[in-house]
């Protein structure tokens, strides 16, 4: 695995044309480009503050309730997105597969560096918003020392995301139907995941200890505790997250990397 993952730098010009593909195939002959992936994090946010501002108001404890919906929903958005596309990345490029030798994890690994690209630009569209609340509440002022904690977050979100976006696009070659329980998984983990509530609406004891386990809750908790409650983020739940992404990644692309020789047969 060391030597395949040497390998790849030698593609390291390939791995970034099939980046740029991405971007330009996602927002080709579009009017908004970028702005088209920012506008569903920000139609959800204000869906989720109407709902729970007005017809369920349970978050007394939440200042600025557009804020907190954001500061899940973008790297909940990077998530899905890049396990999503990754999915039928291997088999939507047959012809490609078929013709020409390169390593095969340069598509779903260009499909999540297209979207880390994204989320980079939808950070730094969030600093906006920090500035216009901060008008209305002054707590805000103070987000940019909190803001470095993002160079190790980002990171563990990336590679979790990779790890399991390796995983399902290689199981997808083999198992067609790997691309519609995705989607029924990811709805189910958007829910049991603290986006549109608090972890602390959570109960404790054994429910609490297995909701704890998902690494989506710690990931988008530390986020939620840099971006909304501007505090430094728990180091029990930082190095959980971090754990998890690494051995996500290594089981991601050692199964990857096992499936990967009858690749060109199977798609």
């Amino acid at each position: 695995m060391i030597s395949q993952l040497k390998s790849l730098l030698n593609y390291k010009e390939l791995l970034l044309n099939f980046a740029k593909k991405e971007l330009k195939v996602k927002y080709k002959n579009s009017v908004l480009g970028f702005f088209w992936s920012l506008l569903n994090p920000i139609l959800m946010m204000l869906v989720f503050t109407f709902i729970f501002t007005f017809i369920f108001p349970r978050y007394p404890d939440i200042d600025v309730v557009p804020i907190f919906f954001l500061a899940g929903l973008l790297p909940w958005n990077f998530f899905n997105s890049s396990v999503v596309g990754a999915t039928t990345s291997i088999v939507g490029n047959s012809a490609l597969i078929k013709k020409v030798y390169f390593p095969r994890e340069l598509l779903p690994v260009s499909v999540t560096m297209a979207n880390l690209v994204n989320f980079t630009l939808e950070l730094l569209v969030f600093v906006g918003f920090f500035l216009v609340f901060a008008m209305f509440n002054s707590r805000f002022l103070d987000f940019y020392k909190y803001f470095p904690y993002l160079l190790l977050l980002v990171p563990i979100l990336f590679f979790f995301t990779l790890g399991l976006s390796l995983l399902v696009a290689a199981l997808n070659v083999y198992f067609r139907d790997i691309q519609h329980v995705v989607g029924i998984l990811l709805m189910v983990l958007f829910y049991s995941t603290p986006i549109i509530y608090p972890i602390s609406f959570v109960p404790g004891g054994k429910i609490g200890f297995l909701y704890r386990l998902n690494p989506m809750t710690t990931i988008v908790s530390s986020f939620k505790n840099a971006l909304f409650y501007l505090t430094s983020p728990s180091l029990n739940f930082v190095l959980y997250s971090a754990g998890s992404a690494i051995v996500m990644f290594l089981f991601g692309y050692y199964i990857f990397l096992r499936l990967e020789p009858e690749f060109a047969e199977e798609v």
